[in-house]
């Protein structure tokens, strides 16, 4: 029993070691990587925000980007009717320049031009004629006043072959004019000037415009129409 007392001295020795080693371990676990200093330990529990200040310079913040801001189109055609119906007005904008038409096929019909700048319209015909506006991408919007009648309107972008269109010729001495509002659904309302009668221009209703050929048909006389467009600068 003697001689084994050394050897048991010993086993129980290694096993209270493994049983320190094993305790220490449960009450201190190590999340430290490898590379991880004292000082780097020091360093990070002075400064709190370091880690964050980190993440600020490896990933820069940027502004967020700008909403677009829509600005005013320089070449547009819009057309439609009036407040109340009594009429239709197209306006074509080409640049910072504007033409407009109002109608409403007999008594009133006038032909402006103006300015078109930051979204504002504002134009002039004869006797007295006036349009002020603003417009946008989408449509043009205010009041129009020809021969005694004002007219409030918003009317909307328009593709060909609605729009504006306008034809001139001589007869005999005498000018003739004449203009059409093509409006989105197919009907149109224009009229006719002719200064035949004692030098004073007088209006009828316009004959119907055949938008595919551009031409119209008054008494005897055709009339070649042009479309006065905001894209291509016709009538400006």
């Amino acid at each position: 029993m003697r001689r084994n007392t050394p050897l048991i001295t010993l086993l129980t020795g290694a096993a209270l070691g493994v049983i320190l080693l094993i305790a220490s371990m449960l009450v201190t676990p190590s999340g430290t990587p490898v590379s991880y200093s004292a000082s780097d330990a020091s360093s990070a529990s002075s400064s709190p925000s370091a880690p964050a200040a980190a993440s600020s310079s490896s990933a820069p913040a940027t502004e967020p980007s700008a909403v677009p801001t829509a600005t005013s189109p320089t070449h547009a055609t819009y057309a439609g009717r009036v407040g109340g119906g009594g009429g239709s007005v197209a306006v074509a904008i080409h640049g910072n320049q504007a033409i407009a038409y109002v109608c409403n096929g007999s008594t009133v019909e006038a032909w402006m031009r103006g300015t078109a700048t930051g979204g504002k319209l504002v134009m002039t015909g004869k006797d007295g004629a006036k349009l002020t506006a603003t417009y946008s991408h989408r449509r043009v919007a205010g009041d129009v006043a020809a021969h005694g009648t004002d007219y409030s309107f918003a009317v909307h972008l328009v593709n060909k072959p609605s729009g504006l269109y306008q034809a001139t010729a001589e007869v005999r001495g005498a000018k003739v004019k004449a203009g059409w509002i093509v409006l989105p659904d197919g009907s149109q309302v224009g009229a006719f000037e002719s200064d035949a009668n004692s030098g004073a221009p007088s209006a009828v209703e316009a004959p119907m415009l055949d938008v595919a050929t551009g031409t119209a048909r008054a008494g005897n006389l055709t009339l070649y129409a042009t479309p006065v467009d905001g894209f291509t600068g016709s009538g400006f």
